[in-house]
């Protein structure tokens, strides 16, 4: 599975880039993405990787195990949903700084995107977790 390799080839280029910033290649010293990326960069790209090895996992494992793929679908879609959850609960507020150059009747928009795009993020994931998990069960239907 392509996601598994890419997943690896993100994990293995945060290693070079804290094995060149630790000084325990000599030839990464003077490659140095840390500035550029920063912690918080370099451990966005390590959590893709390890997520994108999880969701190759997770298929393969679906692939194989017919009898257990409904129950497999539903607990990779319900980890898709509790990432979304986890993004926006950060990701708001890390966007709401920014947006706060802008003012919206008055008031910070940042203050606005942290209240209400919140709120709005989880109906539309509830709508859309909804109508995925109606999907797999509908498809499970068909194979019984």
């Amino acid at each position: 599975m392509i996601e598994i390799g890419l997943g690896l080839v993100l994990i293995v280029g945060v290693l070079a880039i804290l094995a060149g910033v630790g000084g325990l290649v000599p030839g990464a010293a003077g490659i140095d993405l840390l500035p550029l990326l920063g912690y918080g960069g370099t451990a966005v790209l390590l959590a893709t990787g390890a997520l994108l090895v999880a969701d190759g996992l997770a298929r393969r494992a679906i692939a194989r195990n017919a009898l257990r793929g409904h129950a497999l679908r539903t607990a990779r879609l319900t980890m898709a949903a509790l990432l979304v959850v986890a993004g926006l609960a950060v990701g708001l507020q890390l966007a709401a700084g920014p947006a706060n150059l802008v003012r919206l009747a008055g008031m910070p928009f940042g203050y606005y995107l942290a209240a209400q795009g919140a709120l709005i993020g989880l109906v539309i994931l509830a709508f859309v977790w909804t109508a995925r998990q109606n999907r797999i069960d509908a498809e499970e239907r068909g194979h019984d």
